[in-house]
């Protein structure tokens, strides 16, 4: 974070384990994040700006993988990709042009 007056940049995050670029969402006052530290035990947090630390909002289903993060506008939603499994699908498009 570096000062709206300027300064000298200051770290206020440390990069969690499992953590991707899409794995956080900032909001006015802070930053949620996906604390992902092994599959058992993942956690979407959230770090206050203020008072620099992160308190678990809700620690979803076990054994899944999640990428992606987003808060809605109003800050009442959180919206993650939880994937149970892995799965392929080969589709057929007939006359496409």
């Amino acid at each position: 974070m570096t000062p709206v007056s300027g300064g000298e940049e200051k770290r206020i995050f440390d990069q969690p384990p499992g953590y991707d670029w899409h794995s956080w969402a900032p909001v006015r006052n802070g930053i949620y994040y996906l604390n992902v530290r092994d599959p058992q035990n993942v956690d979407i947090e959230f770090f206050d700006l203020v008072s620099h630390e992160s308190t678990p909002i809700v620690a979803p289903k076990p054994d899944a993988s999640y990428h992606g993060l987003a808060v809605s506008p109003d800050g009442r939603s959180i919206f993650y990709v939880q994937n149970e499994s892995v799965d392929s699908y080969i589709m057929l498009a007939k006359n496409f042009r």
